[in-house]
């Protein structure tokens, strides 16, 4: 089996890697530092694509770079890229706030260019967060004060959502499921400020404390789980695997459906030769 793992050079990303190389399959990995790459292609025998997952443009650039390294079709895909530490409010230079971007506008923008790719009943893995939770206002608008966990939890609702719709679109093709890998000590959660998590800045120690002692190798046991052998498919499930009812608002399929197209809508048509040459 082919399997493509977004992020996978660190934290959970890497630990789901693991997995998945250890099962037998054959690994992509993405990241964004070249070094870090080679050495995790060396120590786990998969191969490093970098990638830069920042943008709609650069999800786009890698789908077409993998269209190229491909050796066949994909039968894992786990988007499992994703963070949010922006202290401040940043907005890319697409003009999208960053940590949208980053958590579902580029998974979904790269996994729309992927399904040429994909093999028939391959299975698709959303890495999201139980952050969805603390967004309870409209997905779409973003929260009126910003804050790291804010604009996180907005994103990570969009991104279950959107995940959920293609796993209609795709019934009898594909697999498709979120998953919420639980607490982990990763690169993105040691980036975390108390600025980070407002309601945390009282008990910031005993936060650091216990996120210290998250293991990613178990955080990336579901995920692994639902990439090599998932018993069902349009679920959320929880860190041990358990598919979780959502609440009633979030199972509108006009909603989810809104959200896969909402990021749909904001990738830009491919540029025709003629614009190229005239260029």
């Amino acid at each position: 089996m082919i399997a493509l793992v977004t992020g996978g050079t660190a934290g959970i990303g890497h630990e789901i890697a693991a997995g998945l190389r250890a099962a037998g399959s054959t690994v992509l990995v993405t990241g964004r530092d070249q070094a870090r790459g080679e050495r995790v292609a060396a120590d786990l025998d998969v191969t490093f694509v970098p990638a830069d997952h920042a943008t709609i443009r650069g999800n786009l650039e890698l789908a077409r770079d993998l269209a190229r390294r491909l050796p066949g079709p994909l039968d894992i895909l786990v988007n499992n890229v994703g963070g949010g530490a922006f202290a401040r409010r940043t907005v890319t230079d697409e003009g999208h706030e960053a940590t949208l971007s980053l958590n579902y506008l580029g998974p979904v923008a790269l996994t729309h260019a992927l399904r040429p790719n994909l093999r028939q009943g391959a299975h698709l893995v959303q890495v999201v967060s139980s952050a969805f939770t603390m967004h309870t206002g409209d997905p779409f608008n973003e929260p009126a004060r910003y804050t790291a966990i804010a604009a996180y939890a907005q994103a990570k609702q969009l991104s279950l959502l959107a995940t959920l719709s293609l796993a209609r679109q795709l019934a009898g093709q594909a697999v498709v499921n979120a998953v919420n890998p639980g607490m982990a000590w990763t690169p993105g959660v040691e980036a975390l400020t108390p600025q980070s998590v407002p309601a945390w800045r009282y008990i910031w120690p005993l936060v650091r404390m216990m996120q210290r002692r998250a293991s990613p190798q178990k955080a990336a046991s579901a995920p692994v789980r639902l990439a090599l052998d998932p018993a069902d498919t349009g679920q959320f499930h929880e860190s041990d695997g358990t598919a979780r009812a959502l609440p009633a608002r979030l199972r509108d399929p006009a909603l989810q459906d809104r959200a896969w197209q909402a990021a749909i809508d904001l990738i830009p048509p491919p540029e025709s030769p003629l614009s190229i040459e005239e260029h």
